[in-house]
């Protein structure tokens, strides 16, 4: 077994996963409130669909991805998604799952160094930040970690974008070594969103890309202007000017980035903070928060609300679509890394419970866990992994922290090869 403290570096990447490992609870009870409530954050696990501390139920949930109607199976481990449903505690039954990537398109660079996991990748002008707590998966042969992506190969990202052109990932996926595989199997093109700036009639920018919508459709309602927030698809991708050529401009999300919701409508949302406390509001994932009198700051200041931190907020819609922070708390962050053979598992719930190391060293697993299966030994890696699919023998690598009682509880667990 090994044991490392993590540097400040490493523990910060755990703010940028939109992910906690305090809460938790357990229990397969499907009770939960009358009331109705949205709740944004990255999924953490399966067995149902583990989100923000909550296990849903999703028995007829309604699910889409992108837009277009999928199933429980279409969903993974490091996606953002909003669940729509009801919840009481740690247990709730989803009656909706709305999750949305923030781009699928062409790698244009890649600064994470070899062996290392944090750094940037640019894809179609968008800025991508990556981390040690990154979900990484890859359909493409030759390419087993972030570092080994390179320009040219088309991958999936799901994160905490700020609509204008950065974004920290926290899922990010292969899908093909070049265009012309992927257009192969995805007809409608690659896909990008984020705010209209700079217009003219033939071009505008997306973050830091020049789009070419000469010869796109425009599905825009009353036209194009800047600040809508869009989707651009493209099938013909970087033309020899370095712009990205459009087949089809959607306005996404009614042309406002972030959420929305009617007034007084209940919403949380657990992610990382894009542009910091300005004495009025600050915004995560496009949200604009306004902080007054009235909210509860949970062990925290307001001189705590700076880009890169991660909370989580519970509030209300205004009549101006802002949401108006009832309670803002930060969220436990890890500081040690261990990494052992299981001798034992012990389990209170479908992703409740603990884990004995043959060193001797007992890791807490809760709601709030990321599990994720990363073998590759030959070994086909479990889609919906959970703390029923280990077993002793089973090397694991995990992200921790030390609760006040002295328990350590994981905030990220990966079933990897053996002592690799």
């Amino acid at each position: 077994m090994e044991i490392k403290k993590l540097t400040s570096l490493a523990t910060a990447v755990t703010l940028a996963l939109g992910i906690t490992a305090c809460g938790g609870g357990g229990g397969s009870s499907t009770t939960a409130s009358s009331v109705g409530t949205s709740s944004v954050g990255v999924i953490t696990g399966f067995g149902s669909v583990f989100v923000n501390g909550v296990e849903y139920q999703t028995t007829g949930t309604s699910i889409s991805r992108d837009g277009s109607p999928a199933s429980e199976n279409d969903l993974a481990v490091g996606m953002v998604v909003e669940v729509i449903g009801n919840a009481n505690g740690a247990n709730g039954v989803a009656q909706r799952i709305i999750a949305n990537d923030e781009m699928e398109g062409i790698v244009q660079a890649n600064t994470v160094a070899p062996g290392t996991t944090n750094g940037t990748l640019t894809v179609m002008g968008q800025t991508v930040n990556v981390n040690a707590d990154l979900i990484f998966e890859s359909k493409v042969a030759g390419i087993n970690s972030v570092d080994q992506i390179a320009a040219g190969n088309i991958v999936e990202v799901n994160g905490f974008g700020d609509g204008n052109g950065n974004v920290t990932a926290t899922r990010i996926e292969v899908k093909a070594a070049d265009l012309a595989s992927y257009l192969a199997s995805h007809s409608d093109g690659m896909e990008v969103k984020g705010r209209v700036s700079n217009l003219n009639s033939t071009t505008f920018m997306l973050g830091n890309m020049t789009v070419d919508y000469s010869g796109a459709t425009l599905e825009v309602n009353g036209g194009l202007a800047n600040d809508l927030y869009v989707e651009v698809k493209s099938v013909e991708g970087i033309n020899v000017d370095g712009n990205l050529v459009a087949s089809k401009v959607e306005l996404e999300n009614e042309g406002k980035a972030g959420h929305q919701g009617d007034e007084d409508e209940e919403f949380e949302i657990r992610g990382l903070i894009a542009t910091g406390f300005d004495g009025t509001a600050f915004i995560i994932d496009g949200t604009r928060i306004i902080v007054d009198d009235g909210t509860e700051m949970d062990d925290m200041r307001t001189s705590d609300l700076t880009p890169g931190t991660e909370v989580e907020v519970e509030g209300r819609f205004d009549a101006n679509g802002d949401l108006l922070a009832d309670e803002i708390s930060m969220e436990t962050e890890a500081d040690t890394e261990i990494r052992g053979t299981i001798a034992s598992v012990s389990s209170s719930g479908v992703n409740t419970g603990s884990i004995t190391l043959v060193s001797g060293t007992v890791v807490l697993i809760n709601n709030d866990t990321v599990m994720h299966d990363s073998r590759d030994n030959g070994m086909t890696p479990v889609d919906h992994f959970n703390l029923g699919f280990l077993d002793n023998g089973d090397y694991v690598e995990m992200r921790v922290y030390t609760a006040a009682n002295g328990d350590l509880v994981a905030v990220k667990l990966e079933r990897e090869d053996g002592n690799t």
